[in-house]
């Protein structure tokens, strides 16, 4: 693949160049790993299709796209049932 050049200020140019030797790698590799954590809006819109796809799947969750958009922290609620779940089992065994 070819490299290719990007304009930033200086001082964005120092930070990155000061980041990269702490880290041991160069600008390049830590522009590419830095853009390669940051999603893309479809990306999102995917990841967040295939999460609600397995809610309804695996947890037998009946909650429409609305009901998701209308609760932020519907995925942190599952989060905190399953975890709920969990535990009641490990007691149940460990009883």
């Amino acid at each position: 693949m070819a490299d290719s050049t990007i304009k930033v200020p200086e001082s964005t140019r120092d930070h990155l160049a000061a980041l990269a030797k702490e880290r041991g790698t160069t600008i390049g590799a830590l522009v590419a790993a830095l853009a390669a954590e940051q999603l893309t809006a479809e990306q999102t819109r995917a990841r967040v299709a295939e999460a609600r796809r397995i809610l309804r799947e695996r947890m037998h969750s009946t909650l429409t796209d609305e009901e998701f958009d209308a609760t932020p922290h519907a995925l942190d609620r599952v989060y905190e049932i399953a975890r709920q779940k969990t535990q009641e089992i490990l007691r149940g065994n460990a009883a």
